[in-house]
């Protein structure tokens, strides 16, 4: 379901973009229909707003909300603005241009299917580093891209690597993996043109699917483990790093995913694998964790272990530059001091922690890792019932698929909710509040 907003209601989801995310929406404009599109399999009720090419005026008003601290994304969403291909923003060189100028040493990270990054854009994008690009490339082929994109220019597409490998700009390639739509050669074959065109890593994403989606889009469960077993096999054989998003991570351990060719990490000798233990002598709480302590050190010394041998390896890197290091996201420690504040605040005799299915067995592990106050909550799974499919993931949770749940459970003093499932007005995809479960439910509901 579209939404009409005012200027002010899209303004206001620009603002939060920008200023929470450090995300910079351009447009919804798009130049392919990508099958696996999440916008084609929604339920009815879902709120998404389409976003037309944003004027000067928003753009800047973004702009002002940026933390410089932190890398600036571009062409990605995590709230119901939808997203589409940046490159086709008529300004898209000049507002690039304005915010380099601005923050003339912030990372940019920018996501693009490639259709537009000719030669002559790839020069302009190496004038704009410090710059990396997600290429989404899906398939290595014309007849690939076609099936997956309804792409009529994958022929630039598919030189955009090789280019982008030239011009000296840092790139990564992702794939949708839909073997019933390109076979499984078609997966493989992309995946080694990436390596061999100079992707620093790759994205392999499970394709998500609603309980209204088509067939060819459903992974089963022995398609997703052959997934598995390529990623594991890839990784003793190829140096380039791969990821599988999601990545079905139970624990926390800093376990690596594979090193960036080139990188201080390689250069320190580790691979895919190793376990990172310490970073500068502290234990590292999770994965997340150990990625923001090896980037935001000088010089980290890395305690980690491989097999039963433990060793330190000196990274030699700047403070807050790139230590090459490749890790699945878990859960960082600045989420659950988030947390463990709230609950201080509030000192109730009861709490209940709600998380959707996903994160649930990671979560139970990184609240006994940190001890009390989050410890003693209880936490509950919430599955996506409204969605179905294989969603399973809190962002897509509803206020109805919660009262499910806790139409089972008793009241408690405080009740913590995933804060990425609501907007900046406390609204579901389905514009219903969070608020409303106060009172029945719990004392005290609050996002975290």
């Amino acid at each position: 379901m579209q939404q009409k907003l005012s200027e002010y209601e899209i303004n206001s989801y620009l603002v939060h973009c920008a200023g929470r995310h450090n995300i910079l929406p351009l447009t919804s404009v798009c130049n392919v229909r990508c099958l696996f599109c999440s916008h084609h399999q929604n339920p009815p009720g879902v709120e998404s707003i389409f976003l037309p090419p944003v004027s000067e005026e928003q753009f800047h008003l973004m702009l002002d909300c940026l933390d410089p601290g932190r890398p600036v994304v571009i062409g990605e969403s995590v709230t119901r603005l939808m997203e589409g291909e940046p490159l086709t923003h008529p300004q898209f060189r000049s507002y690039l241009t304005r915010l380099r100028r601005r923050f003339p040493g912030l990372p940019i990270k920018l996501t693009t299917n490639g259709t537009l990054l000719d030669r002559e854009m790839v020069g302009f994008l190496a004038g704009m580093q410090p710059l990396e690009i997600t290429l989404s490339l899906n398939s290595a082929s014309p007849d690939g891209r076609q099936r997956l994109m309804r792409d009529g220019r994958a022929a630039v597409a598919l030189a955009a690597g090789e280019l982008l490998s030239l011009a000296g700009v840092l790139w990564q390639g992702s794939v949708v993996a839909l073997p019933r739509v390109v076979g499984w050669d078609d997966v493989n074959d992309t995946l080694r043109f990436l390596a061999a065109s100079g992707a620093a890593c790759i994205r392999l994403f499970v394709p998500g699917f609603t309980r209204l989606a088509p067939d060819f889009l459903r992974l089963s469960r022995p398609e997703r483990a052959e997934l598995e077993q390529l990623v594991q096999k890839w990784r003793q054989e190829c140096a380039v790093p791969l990821t599988l998003e999601p990545p079905g991570l139970t624990d926390l351990a800093a376990e690596l995913a594979g090193v960036r060719p080139g990188s201080p990490a390689q250069v320190a000798g580790l691979k895919a694998g190793d376990v990172v233990l310490e970073v500068g002598g502290r234990p590292v709480f999770s994965r997340a964790d150990a990625f923001e302590q090896a980037f935001a050190w000088s010089r980290p010394l890395l305690t980690c272990r491989r097999g039963e041998r433990v060793f330190t390896v000196r990274l030699e890197k700047k403070a807050r530059s790139t230590s090459g290091l490749v890790l699945d996201y878990d859960l960082a420690p600045a989420e659950m001091a988030a947390a463990a504040a709230v609950i201080e605040r509030h000192r109730p005799s009861t709490v209940r922690v709600l998380t959707g299915e996903l994160a649930h067995p990671l979560l139970k592990a990184a609240l006994q890792r940190w001890g009390p106050p989050l410890s003693r909550v209880e936490l509950v799974a919430v599955p996506n019932r409204f969605f179905g499919g294989n969603i399973a993931c809190a962002g897509l949770l509803t206020v109805t698929d919660m009262v499910q749940v806790l139409e089972e459970l008793k009241p408690v003093d405080l009740l913590l909710l995933p804060g990425r499932a609501f907007d900046m007005r406390g609204r579901d995809l389905r514009g219903e509040k969070y608020s409303a479960l106060a009172g029945k439910y719990a004392r005290v509901v609050e996002l975290v």
